[in-house]
């Protein structure tokens, strides 16, 4: 290992070309250079947080071209580039010491504008690899994000994830690569153009120039055109165009058909252009069907077209058959059991005949007992005489007991 200050000169070489060399490979790299801090140093001036960005991708240690933490006893551990302006992200490259896959993984890759914890920002990546030579230690990974700052974050818990875990966090990073362009420019290599003025905030893809927010009424590579006026509130899918809603008595992936005339608003499916209600009279998937003329208040189910209810002295699921003869005020639409009976009749369908000995023919639906009787008949069907004894002969209906006492003269 080297040892601070005793630096060979054929390491001294070895540096230096590797610079240039790196340097050639590494345009678009917007780490390179910029100021870099870690959470420890390994030696007071060996192996310094700047060694990771300073375009030697060697990974021995010796070579004095990587970063190295205290590795004794730390828990957490972190290492950060300050990109020196906010900027548009593509992806990030890391370069990891050879062989120590064991302090490398469980690592977490952070995009952030702020530098209020190691964790700030959005997790751009987390290894979760369970075995050991799953662990890369030279991979890139897709970040596209906007940030001033990279962080590079690892922890170690009391209880491990994996046993082969090394005890303690550790970093050992030979070079990190942050690929993309200030906020506004783009080039894959040079960053030398401008940003569409269409695109929002004037940021883009810093590769290709494309747009990564439109305004919310716009649409296209470079936000160039305009989404569709029957859009509901004139918002568009970020890339077809498709509209999100569609304003009412529209439908279609751009608004641009009309719902039917008999969708109660009318508003329908933004896909299909099935009505959500139907007008009153009408039924089916476009309202396109009649209820029956026999519905109570040409009221049916939007689906079926069966009636809600129905007309009086109709019956069925169409209201299309007729209530049984004797009904009084219809029948249910269900089974057509009467609502009441004609005078003189009950049961279900009003068939049976009330007795006779009733007052005025009148009966319970249910049960065909009298609901009164004649002057002088008590019982369920009026068949029994009332005492001689009761005046006026008057007794009650349900137990022949006179309702007055007579008078008698001393």
């Amino acid at each position: 290992m080297v040892k601070s200050g005793h630096i060979r000169m054929e390491n001294v070489v070895f540096l230096i070309l590797s610079l240039i060399v790196a340097t050639v490979r590494s345009e678009g790299n917007i780490a390179l250079a910029r100021t870099a801090t870690q959470s420890s140093n390994g030696l007071p001036n060996l192996w310094l947080a700047g060694a990771a960005v300073d375009g030697c991708q060697t990974t021995d240690i010796g070579s004095n071209c990587c970063t190295y933490t205290a590795s004794n006893g730390p828990k957490t551990v972190w290492w950060r580039v300050d990109l020196g302006q906010i900027s548009t992200i593509d992806s990030i490259q890391i370069i990891y010491r050879d062989n120590y896959q064991e302090r490398f993984a469980g690592y977490q890759l952070y995009v952030s504008n702020t530098t209020n914890s190691p964790q700030d920002g959005v997790l751009c990546y987390e290894d979760t690899s369970s075995i050991l030579a799953a662990v890369q230690l030279n991979v890139i990974h897709q970040c596209p994000y906007v940030g001033r700052y990279v962080t590079v974050y690892n922890y170690r818990s009391n209880l491990k994830r994996y046993s082969w875990y090394s005890d303690y966090a550790v970093l050992e990073l030979c070079e990190v690569l942050v690929y993309g362009c200030p906020v506004g420019r783009y080039g894959n290599g040079d960053c030398s153009q401008v940003c569409p003025a269409t695109c929002y905030g004037g940021n883009c893809n810093p590769k290709t120039g494309s747009c990564l927010y439109c305004t919310p009424t716009t649409y296209g590579i470079v936000c160039e055109n305009t989404c569709s006026s029957d859009c509901k509130d004139s918002l568009c899918d970020r890339y077809s165009g498709f509209c999100l809603d569609c304003v009412d008595g529209k439908y279609g992936a751009t608004c641009d058909m009309d719902c039917s005339g008999n969708c109660k608003d009318p508003i329908c499916d933004r896909n299909t252009g099935y009505c959500s209600e139907c007008v009153t009279g009408k039924f089916g998937n476009i309202c396109e069907q009649d209820c029956s003329v026999n519905c109570k208040d040409r009221l049916c189910v939007k689906d079926s077209g069966n009636c809600t209810e129905c007309s009086i002295g109709k019956y069925g699921s169409s209201c299309d058959q007729d209530c049984p003869g004797y009904c009084r005020d219809g029948c249910t639409r269900d089974n057509a059991s009467c609502i009441g009976c004609a005078t003189g009749r009950y049961g279900v369908a009003c068939t049976s005949t009330c007795p006779v000995t009733c007052k005025d023919f009148v009966c319970g639906q249910q049960t065909g007992q009298c609901l009164d009787c004649y002057p002088g008949k008590y019982g369920v069907v009026c068949g029994a005489d009332c005492p001689v004894s009761c005046p006026d002969n008057i007794c009650n209906k349900e137990d022949g007991q006179c309702l007055t006492q007579g008078m008698y003269m001393c």
